[in-house]
């Protein structure tokens, strides 16, 4: 873990110096993918872009069915660890969101499979969390039916679960999740159906 260490500070941020405004803006404006590639030629600081954009995004993925902040947190790390341990298995023009969630979902199924532990229960998970299901029920900015979302959600079955929460919650798209899954765009388009339409039906026997 020396690398990430020597790229975070006792913030969790990650140092690769800083950018005049200038170029600050210029590199703002470049695309994950684009960032990614400049990574995979060696240019570690741009890294920097990457864990702002996402860190905190990554770390909620992770809240959201997994009951251990200080533990999340971990596997956030872990997460962009690997990034740069694993940088040449980028493809130029690739999906990275696509490419970063594969990894992130590698992390969690291997820190399980070693701890032989399960995720998360119904009572684990904070109904407080945000989630925006529309196609369920577009009246769920009450706080009382968003709680029993969330109760409907921990319901589910884990591979149910994670898959609405990166078609829902992350928003990737269907040849995203595939590729996170290693199935067809068509499977996922279908297990992103069914888990909704379970989940709808758990919501409305609440």
């Amino acid at each position: 873990m020396n690398k990430v260490q020597n790229c975070l500070n006792t913030n969790q941020q990650l140092t690769f110096g800083t950018y005049s405004p200038t170029i600050f803006l210029s590199v703002q404006s470049l695309s994950d993918e684009d960032i990614m590639w400049k990574v995979c030629q060696g240019k570690v600081e741009q890294m920097g872009l990457l864990f702002e954009r996402y860190n905190v995004r990554l770390y909620n993925f992770y809240l959201r069915t997994i009951p251990d902040a200080e533990l999340c947190q971990d596997l956030t790390q872990t997460v962009f660890y690997r990034i740069l341990k694993y940088k040449k298995s980028y493809k130029e023009g690739s999906s990275f969101k696509a490419w970063f969630y594969q990894i992130a979902r590698n992390v969690k199924i291997d820190h399980f499979k070693k701890k032989k532990l399960q995720t998360s229960s119904v009572e684990d998970v904070d109904p407080e969390r945000n989630l925006r299901l529309s196609e369920v029920d577009m009246t769920l900015e009450k706080k009382e039916r968003a709680q029993l979302l969330h109760q409907a959600l921990n319901q589910l079955p884990e591979d149910k679960k994670e898959i609405l929460v990166l078609s829902q919650l992350e928003e990737l798209e269907y040849k995203e999740i595939a590729q996170i899954m290693n199935i067809t765009e068509n499977s996922a388009r279908v297990k992103v159906h069914r888990a909704l339409k379970q989940l709808k039906d758990i919501f409305h026997k609440n």
